[in-house]
């Protein structure tokens, strides 16, 4: 039974509350419990939102709000009823990501439907990788500065500093989703493309000569296991330490984040792609060695070519 998570309003568009009242962005949790890529309605597929049982899901609803500082936005997403008289709630499918307003007026539909997973935004799917503590795993939401995170090489090593950051899951920012499995992960979990993977197999040896090899998670994609998913609103979570570091989520070992002079020793891609997420970053001051070779751009060619 998939859990998603994703952002909504509680709002019923067909039946809408006075212009001028405020809409306030809120976070919530999908359980598409029959596991058929669909969100239904109905107790007999026993899909939920927030523990709740959904009773009618209507398609291509909008709402119109204004947003201060930016003006009249139009949303087209999804309204869901549900049981017990809780009230109805609306969650956006058209790529965007809701802001606090006021509201103006909606539009609504007349026939209830279903709803693809699909159409939710990356930051629903599931609560957030698992990462491996000094003791027990945590979501990596939920983690700190100062908090112990299990490495690789240098056992538990304090959170220097927690990057995170929301924007749009569209082209260069669309994450790269690994479903379980596909790369020794316990679970879905996604990363930003220039986010590198630690590969230790014949892929390595192969490209490298090397035992292991780190990689950017756009060069390990297959359209099938490990494939691009956009639409809605991403959070990148980052977690920087005194040096490079290799670490677990969900049972696979990936890079933490390499900021400030180790920025210039990489890629153009993955430089570009964390100070556009986080500008301030090349004035954090860190060690500059990577934990593990990193895959030269014709090895990563190769790899996504295999």
């Amino acid at each position: 039974m998939p859990i998603y998570k994703d952002q909504f309003f509680t709002i019923d568009p067909g039946n809408p509350p006075l212009g001028g009242t405020l809409l306030s962005v809120q976070r919530g949790e999908f359980n598409d419990n029959n596991n058929n890529g669909q969100i239904n309605s109905g107790t007999a597929a026993g899909d939920t939102f927030n523990g709740i049982a959904i009773t009618a899901v209507w398609r291509n609803d909008s709402i119109t709000i204004d947003v201060p500082g930016v003006g009249i936005v139009t949303y087209t997403g999804v309204t869901l009823y549900l049981a017990g008289g809780n009230p109805a709630v609306f969650t956006p499918n058209d790529g965007q990501a809701l802001q606090d307003g006021t509201f103006i007026t909606s539009t609504f539909v007349f026939t209830s439907t279903n709803m693809p997973v699909g159409t939710f935004g990356p930051t629903c799917f599931t609560a957030g990788a698992q990462i491996e503590m000094a003791q027990g795993t945590r979501s990596n939401e939920d983690i700190c500065e100062g908090d112990l995170v299990m490495t690789m090489d240098n056992g538990p090593q304090p959170v220097r500093l927690v990057l995170r950051q929301e924007v749009r899951a569209h082209e260069k920012f669309a994450p790269i989703l690994f479903e379980a499995g596909s790369i020794g992960n316990d679970r879905p979990f996604m990363v930003s493309p220039e986010h590198r993977m630690l590969i230790s197999d014949w892929r390595a040896q192969l490209l490298s000569g090397c035992d292991d090899l780190l990689i950017a998670a756009k060069s390990l994609f297959n359209g099938d296991t490990v494939r691009i998913v956009e639409g809605g609103v991403v959070e990148y979570i980052h977690l920087v330490f005194d040096e490079h570091q290799i670490i677990f989520a969900d049972g696979c070992p990936s890079e933490n984040c390499l900021p400030d002079s180790g920025l210039a020793q990489q890629e153009d891609a993955q430089r570009a792609e964390l100070l556009a997420l986080f500008p301030n970053l090349s004035d954090i001051k860190t060690s500059a060695f990577a934990a593990r070779r990193i895959a030269k751009r014709a090895e990563a060619t190769c790899l996504r070519a295999a």
